[in-house]
């Protein structure tokens, strides 16, 4: 999918998107065209989320997220660097995601964002902005919650058309990090083919890590990696942008990773 959008949007300027109203009725067509009968948002707002939903306790900002289908279960492949173990242990499959009502709502946005780029880009710049009028304090915005897309490459002026949203996204595409803006947070995700000396290197270099636990639910996480790297828990809230630097984000596993999975490091 990176590819097939980095041919077919050579557009390095807003000017050139579509206006919200056109956006929003081929988005609304597209959906009437594939049994669909209403138009949604594509941004799923940050109290329909769970995860999202920690972020906004005692005062914390509001995360927004896009959910497209994860690897390649729209047909199209949003997750270059996907593996075996995080494909068939993906957490776009757990809570409400396990519903195929919702899984073909994330399969629809993903065909959108193929079939119609600039229009889904258009949509996807206006409710942002909706998003940053209705709480003037700041917003979140995770744009790959399931996928793993080089949003500075398809779409390099929607950071800079919203300077003062906090982007945010875990990628397994770790060389990302070096070249994304300056408002774009990336926490680097560990896989079964990462090594320790690995994650070490980069916290070292001050990237942070995500690495999956095999910790119960409610169980503390180790509070060091390796005797070297600090962790924190990324189950407490999604917001990544406020981890500090340098630190592997702890994630406990969930769904059928807890049921053993050489994805998740036993503690």
């Amino acid at each position: 999918m990176a590819r097939l959008l980095e041919r077919m949007l050579p557009v390095t300027s807003f000017d050139e998107i579509p206006g919200p109203a056109e956006s929003k009725a081929a988005w609304l067509q597209y959906r009437l065209d594939n049994g669909r009968t209403a138009a949604s948002k594509l941004l799923t707002s940050p109290e329909a989320n769970v995860k999202m939903a920690k972020s906004m306790l005692n005062g914390g900002t509001l995360n927004y997220s896009l959910s497209l289908a994860p690897a390649s279960e729209s047909g199209v492949n949003v997750c270059p660097a996907s593996t075996p173990e995080c494909r068939a242990h993906c957490v776009a499959h757990a809570g409400n995601g396990g519903y195929s009502s919702v899984q073909e709502g994330r399969k629809l946005k993903t065909l959108f964002l193929r079939d119609h780029p600039l229009h889904f880009l258009g949509l996807l710049d206006h409710e942002i902005s909706r998003a940053e009028a209705r709480h003037p304090g700041g917003i979140g915005v995770r744009l790959n919650t399931f996928s793993d897309l080089p949003w500075h490459v398809i779409a390099p002026w929607l950071f800079t058309r919203h300077p003062e949203v906090k982007f945010y996204d875990y990628t397994k595409v770790w060389d990302r990090a070096d070249v994304v803006p300056a408002n774009w947070h990336l926490t680097l995700s560990a896989t079964e083919r990462t090594q320790p000396a690995e994650i070490l290197a980069a916290t070292g270099r001050g990237s942070n890590v995500a690495v999956v636990f095999h910790v119960g639910r409610t169980k503390p996480l180790p509070p060091v990696y390796m005797a070297r790297a600090e962790v924190v828990d990324g189950d407490k809230s999604d917001a990544r942008y406020n981890d500090g630097v340098g630190v592997v984000v702890g994630l406990r596993a969930k769904g059928t990773m807890r049921r053993g999975s050489s994805f998740a490091l036993a503690v």
